[in-house]
Parts: C-alpha cells; structure tokens; sequence
C-alpha cells in the first residue's frame, strides 16, 4: 500500500469520530438520542426546513432525510408547516436545549482530557473546512 498523508488523515478522522460518537451517545442516550438525532434537530433549531435543505445540511439523501425524521414526527419532536418544511415543536426545542447542553459538557470533558484548548480551536477551524 502506498504511503499517504491524506488516506492516513482520513482513517484517523473516521477512527475519531466513531470515538466521538461513542462518547456522546452514551451521554445523550439519558434522554433517548443519539448524537446523529441532536444533529439534525439542531439544524432545525434555526427555523423550519425543507426536505431538500435538510437533507443538504446532513449530507444525505432527501429519502434518507425523511426516514430519519419520521420516527421523530411520532415522538411530536419535529412537525411540518403549511408549507411542508419541517420545523422543531416546542417539545422538541426542549429536547435539544436539554440534550445540547450534556453533548456540550461531555464534549468538553472529552477533548479536554485530549487538548489543549488551543487545539481544540484549530480542530475545530480545520474540520469546518471539511464541511
């Protein structure tokens, strides 16, 4: 196999997030999300969205997007306008209140046992490039 930079990078990535996700979801499964749940409704904590918009913001298919939601829709988390967009119900603003608020802590209990501060910022910086 040939020596990449880029390839290791990405490995190390994924290695990454799959401990993040372990991290948090243990944390959010307290109040029953996982932290790919507090992703997408966090997207609709900013104001109602299409399928379409959605399904950009999560980077998936608008089929996956909808699958995702329904189960949602059931809980009454995420309800759809007259226009079709969904949109966060007040339960469901509560929920990502409550749940935001322990990702955040355990988010930082996290990386903090990792990085310096500092890093965390470049981290941050350099993955906000990648989205």
């Amino acid at each position: 196999m040939q020596d990449s930079p880029a390839l290791d990078a990405l490995i190390s990535l994924s290695r990454a997030t799959a401990s993040a996700n372990l991290a948090l979801d243990k944390t959010l499964s307290r109040v029953g999300l996982w932290l790919n749940d507090l992703s997408l409704l966090t997207f609709l904590a900013d104001g109602p969205l299409t399928r379409a918009e959605l399904a950009g913001s999560l980077k998936t298919s608008q089929s996956e997007t909808v699958r995702r939601v329904k189960p949602m829709e059931k809980l009454a988390w995420i309800e759809r306008d007259a226009d079709g967009r969904f949109v966060l119900t007040a339960v469901g603003t509560a929920l990502v209140d409550e749940a935001g608020g322990l990702a955040a802590n355990r988010a930082e209990v996290w990386l903090g046992e990792l990085l310096s501060d500092e890093d965390v910022l470049v981290l941050s910086s350099l993955l906000g490039k990648l989205v």
